[in-house]
């Protein structure tokens, strides 16, 4: 397993803001690093979740499912209530998911989908990608395999669980099922980027958030260069200043 597939956070005493970042199915923390590096809040807290099942082995992710993912993510933004007026979500795939189920019972200050998986595609190029990243040599110069592998966050050393992962990626299409109802509830800024060559999610997730969140300020971004975790850096600074804007937004709006 890659060393940073563990939950981390960044502490500013000075703040009452904290962003909450959420990974997709099979991912980590990680996703969220080369977003830290790329913005600048330095006033805001941060913390990158590990849901339950990730960060270990096939037999405990395969045991984990919506109910765990959903009761982790509120429970982490319930404890950071108590030191933050201001809650931020930054949600990747499922992550967006859990996050938008999370803004219909929290009053979240706004919140930032990242291909966000209300509908997924099978493709040949996600297979083709999957098989790289699973069974390519670790040494691989690729970028993308690169990327897609430090990303990865179930271990491979009970392997014999693999074909029972699938049953997971039917989970994520029951919780996009639940998160598609509660989109009206939702009231607050949200900024959809979504990938247009993104082989995971199909891209038209983003014109059914858009039309759901009905109640909410909604921007949306389409990405022309960027895959669902693999961003070129002209999209990735789109993303980061989105961020950026979003949080600014709140900051400046509370001090008037």
């Amino acid at each position: 397993m890659h060393p940073d597939h563990q939950p981390f956070s960044i502490v500013n005493t000075n703040s009452n803001s904290a962003i909450i970042y959420i990974h997709g199915i099979m991912g980590s923390p990680t996703e969220f690093r080369q977003l830290v590096e790329n913005s600048d809040l330095s006033h805001t807290n941060y913390k990158a979740l590990l849901l339950p099942g990730h960060g270990v082995g096939g037999k405990d992710f395969i045991k984990s499912g919506p109910v765990d993912w959903q009761a982790h993510v509120n429970k982490e933004i319930d404890y950071h209530f108590h030191n933050n007026e201001k809650i931020i979500l930054i949600g990747h795939s499922l992550g967006g998911l859990l996050a938008l189920q999370a803004a219909s019972d929290f009053n979240i200050a706004g919140i930032v989908l990242i291909n966000t998986a209300m509908r997924t595609r099978m493709s040949v190029q996600q297979i083709l990608l999957s098989l790289k990243v699973l069974f390519s040599s670790q040494n691989s110069k690729d970028p993308i395999v690169s990327t897609y592998r430090n990303s990865f966050g179930v271990g491979l050393h009970d392997w014999w669980t693999v074909p029972a992962w699938s049953l997971k990626l039917l989970d994520v299409l029951e919780v996009a099922k639940q998160t598609e109802k509660v989109l009206p509830l939702i009231k607050t800024r949200v900024k959809i980027f979504q990938s247009m060559k993104d082989e995971t999610v199909n891209p038209i997730s983003a014109e059914i958030l858009k039309r759901g969140l009905v109640n909410s300020s909604v921007q949306l971004t389409y990405l022309n260069n960027s895959m669902h975790a693999y961003f070129d850096q002209k999209d990735l600074q789109l993303i980061t200043e989105g961020i950026e804007e979003l949080v600014n937004h709140r900051v400046v709006k509370s001090s008037n």
